[in-house]
């Protein structure tokens, strides 16, 4: 289930849970993206922010409250005990605060957004074309480590590349990254400093961040077939918290399609998928042997790089295979 489905869904319920002889004042047409229109009232359902566990949050009671004068805490929560009890990919919804409302997908409905997520946009990370690069380590990294530098160069070294024609729109996936051209554009969707992103850092530049979570997932998927793990989507769940919040994120980004709030939402993809690899290693460690845990959290790293990539992609910046 996606943002947009559960959106249509909590439009679907909704009237059900509102006071007698108020729901007709909440029957409306019309839907666009992730949002649906209750005379006024917007049903916005997006990656819970800091308030409380969950896949996705919405803070629709807060504006039907405000409509039919009703306390918001009691929309919210007559609106889980609908959820909860007619909709089957829902495994649990709370009331979070006032009146936000949390909701869990179940295992099963977790194991569909994932693939139709992997589905969307083949990354290709596993079998770039073009002349092979030294592969990235599998160690993992964040941005803790505020030396790593993809070309090694310092940030002097590095300076600011010149703009490239606007026109030109960079491949889904490249062998490597085209700073020159990436870095003006990138800059131009989000206002930052060019010559802050020609920091070729996780630390420094959020552009770097994002190309190096795809790269990172290209190795990955590139030395798990080195070792005879393919991605399987079906062992992917259970999902930890890390796992969840990032699984989040990627079902979020389809709402998403101006240039600055695509390119921070893949900003924050690429430091959720790094917490996420320093606490669920997708490929065995040690003397560790590989199982379907690992099979697993491949495919979750397969589907992050389907979406970086595609959202590089239409903000015409490289998706790199190696940096």
């Amino acid at each position: 289930m996606t943002p947009a489905q559960l959106s249509r869904t909590i439009r679907r319920v909704l009237p059900h849970a509102l006071p007698d002889g108020e729901a007709e004042r909440f029957v409306g047409e019309g839907a666009v993206g992730d949002a649906a229109l209750f005379g006024g009232v917007r049903v916005v359902v997006e990656s819970p922010p800091k308030r409380g566990a969950g896949d996705y949050a919405t803070g629709v009671a807060f504006q039907v409250a405000a409509a039919c004068g009703r306390p918001a805490r009691e929309i919210a929560q007559q609106l889980c005990a609908r959820l909860e009890g007619e909709v089957g990919a829902v495994g649990g919804a709370e009331v979070v605060g006032g009146g936000f409302v949390n909701v869990t997908l179940t295992n099963e409905a977790r194991v569909a957004l994932l693939r139709a997520l992997t589905e969307s946009g083949p990354t290709e990370a596993a079998a770039p074309t073009g002349p092979t690069a030294p592969t990235t380590s599998t160690a993992p990294t964040t941005s803790a480590e505020p030396n790593r530098s993809a070309d090694r160069r310092t940030p002097t070294e590095a300076g600011t590349p010149p703009t490239a024609p606007a026109d030109s729109v960079a491949p889904p996936v490249a062998p490597t990254d085209v700073p020159a051209r990436d870095i003006p554009r990138w800059a131009a969707a989000t206002g930052e400093d060019p010559a802050v992103l020609a920091v070729r850092t996780e630390r420094a530049s959020s552009l770097f961040r994002v190309q190096y979570a795809h790269a990172r997932v290209c190795s990955l998927l590139r030395n798990g077939r080195r070792l005879g793990l393919r991605p399987e989507v079906e062992s992917a769940v259970p999902l930890g918290a890390a796992g969840a919040r990032l699984l989040a994120l990627l079902a979020d980004r389809a709402r998403l399609t101006a240039a600055g709030p695509l390119a921070r939402h893949l900003d924050a993809v690429a430091q959720a998928f790094a917490a996420f690899h320093d606490v669920c290693p997708p490929l065995p460690r040690g003397e560790e042997k590989p199982g379907a845990a690992h099979r697993g959290r491949l495919a979750l790293a397969e589907a992050t790089g389907a979406v970086l990539a595609g959202g590089l992609s239409q903000l015409g910046v490289s998706a790199p295979a190696h940096l």
